[in-house]
């Protein structure tokens, strides 16, 4: 039996010991390699302490001589020993072996890695002052201040901006931590933390920087708000005293020009007034506002109530708006009051004129137009009234009243009483001759009715006597034909009372020039169609009695022969008397023809 196999046992767990040992040293490299690799952000000093102990385990990271021995006496100790174990052995040491060789890629990243590392915990290191700088900065541009007065404000103010200068003077520092931070970030392989440290500094550099900046407005503002309170507080007190000087200038004018002048001058005061005081006070809620974010709770409540003291005033405004809105509606009923009255006046002109035309031309028309055209003109004086009257009880509260009333005022009021004096004669008037034309209406239809009832007769008459008269043929038609002219004679007579009786009613009319002139005309037409009646009358009564002469002659002359015939006869006969009586016979006759034809 050889050495190695006496001693096999002791030289086993000789192996056994160093493969352990190996294996070991393996679990402890990967464990550094976790826990360097691990998402913990560790200090500078913690993170060397890791940094050290994996470079210790690393020292001899190759392990030549511990792999070679260790499989120089497994081969001694498994020579004799049996298949499946020298098998079993074997692969527990190649697998060690592939462990080692697998780990060796690893470490050797690990060891860059870990010299990045460190370079980036260093840099946190470097930052760190500076870090703790910019918290003191943003520390004191960020805590609660309680300003009590403008002195404190002053004290804020000048320690603000010497901590922005010391920022400005920290500044190319500060710019070349972050150039070389932001280099260190462009390696991939740069741990997560990194970049926080990067943001850190230069989010934390501007926005300390803003933040300081913002203290110090902040603080600037305040004094500012300081002081502005006190001036905008008194100037707006002197501001409060003028509007109440303006509102007991607001007065009433009477003269129309004049009252609207002043009245928009005092709406452009009111107005400047309002806009200066709104705006004065908007910088005092302002100032109130910007001293509330600093001031003591104390000193806030006073200042609010300050604040309140003055808004109260503000009522001033309210006053003057109002006092100034009662003289624009009293300068517009002024103004409406005068246009009415100037319109019923231009009104009476055309009135007075609508009249006279109705009276110029009643000769024209007929009196129903006339009477309608009249009651027209009534009803727009009765409407006119109207607003008179509403005008009178208007001018009452529009107006003063009393004894010493201002002239420009009294003017209105003269006005009024005139055109209303002016409105009621001529009412009266368009009454007057409204009635009187009432009255025409009677007479012209009483007119109208007689020449209705003349005008047929007459154009029959005048038609009739165109056509002459018819030749009577014997002693009875011709007193009849004395019958029929006698007749028309009469019936001129009587309707002659018929004109006259409508001529009679025209001239009591208002107006009658056109029934006058119709009257005129027919009487003409009635002259002639007279001359001829009595003319007919005339010849037709001579032809009657010379015809009726004529005829009594000739019975006579009958009866004288039929005389003489007898015995007493042929003692009278004369021969003389026959000629004689025949020659008068003959001359009637004659006389009688000529009357015939003369009809």
């Amino acid at each position: 039996m050889s050495f190695w196999q006496e001693n096999y046992a002791f030289i086993k767990d000789v192996y056994d010991m160093r493969h352990q040992k190996m294996a070991e040293w393996m679990d402890n490299v990967e464990k550094a390699i976790s826990r360097i690799m691990a998402d913990k952000v560790y200090t500078s000093a913690e993170f060397k302490r890791e940094r050290d102990n994996f470079h210790a385990l690393c020292k001899d990271l190759e392990r030549v001589e511990v792999k070679k021995w260790l499989r120089q006496i497994l081969e001694i100790l498994m020579a004799e020993r049996a298949k499946d174990q020298r098998a079993k052995e074997t692969e527990l040491l190649d697998s060690l072996i592939k462990k080692h060789e697998e780990l060796i890629p690893t470490v050797s990243k690990t060891q860059i890695m870990v010299d990045l590392y460190w370079k980036c915990y260093a840099y946190g290191d470097e930052l760190k002052p500076h870090i703790e700088f910019l918290d003191g900065i943003m520390l004191s541009s960020t805590r609660e201040i309680a300003p009590s007065c403008v002195e404190n404000v002053d004290e804020l103010i000048e320690r603000q901006e010497k901590s922005l200068v010391q920022l400005d003077t920290k500044r190319s520092v500060v710019t070349d931590l972050i150039d070389k931070g932001k280099l260190i970030l462009a390696n991939p392989d740069k741990p997560k933390f990194l970049e926080r440290h990067v943001n850190q500094i230069e989010d934390g550099w501007e926005d300390t920087k803003q933040k300081a900046k913002d203290r110090l407005k902040l603080l600037q503002d305040t004094k500012e708000a300081w002081v502005g309170y006190a001036e905008n507080n008194e100037v707006i007190a002197t501001e409060f005293d003028k509007a109440k000087d303006e509102i007991q200038k607001v007065k009433k004018k009477f003269n129309l020009e004049a009252a609207f002048d002043d009245l928009a001058k005092r709406q452009k005061i009111y107005n400047d007034t309002k806009t200066t005081i709104e705006g004065l006070f908007d910088q005092i809620k302002n100032n109130v506002e910007v001293m509330g974010l600093t001031i003591p709770e104390d000193k806030k409540k006073n200042v609010e109530k300050e604040k309140k003291a003055v808004e109260e005033k503000l009522a001033v405004l309210i006053e003057f708006k109002e006092t100034v809105d009662v003289v624009e509606k009293f300068c517009n009923d002024l103004k409406t009051f005068d246009s009415s009255l100037k319109a019923i006046d231009s009104w009476m002109m055309q009135a007075t004129k609508e009249l006279e035309d109705i009276k110029g031309a009643s000769d024209k028309m007929p009196p129903e137009d006339r009477v309608a055209r009249t009651m027209d003109l009534q009803e727009d004086i009765a409407a006119k009234m109207k607003i008179i009257v509403k005008e009178i009880e208007n001018e009452k509260t529009l107006l003063p009243q009393g004894e010493k009333v201002p002239q420009d005022a009294q003017a209105h009021k003269d006005e009024l009483t005139r055109i209303h004096k002016y409105v009621v004669e001529l009412h009266n008037k368009v009454k007057k001759e409204c009635d009187n034309f009432s009255e025409d209406v009677k007479y012209w239809a009483e007119y109208k009715t007689g020449i209705k009832e003349f005008l047929p007769w007459l154009t029959g008459v005048e038609n009739d006597s165109t056509n002459g008269l018819a030749k009577p043929s014997s002693l009875q038609e011709a007193q009849a034909l004395f019958d029929k002219v006698s007749s028309y004679q009469k019936q001129c007579l009587d309707n002659l009372k018929v004109l006259e009786a409508a001529n009679a009613a025209a001239v009591k009319m208002t107006t009658h020039k056109d029934a006058d002139a119709e009257v005129v005309s027919l009487r003409e037409r009635y002259v002639k169609v007279k001359d001829i009646a009595d003319a007919w009358v005339k010849k037709v009564d001579t032809l009657v009695k010379e015809w009726t002469l004529l005829d009594s002659t000739v019975t006579e002359l009958n009866a004288w022969v039929a005389k003489d015939k007898t015995e007493e006869g042929d003692n009278q006969f004369s021969l003389e008397k026959m000629e004689s009586t025949l020659g008068e016979l003959k001359t009637i006759f004659k006389q009688k023809e000529s009357l015939v034809d003369n009809l």
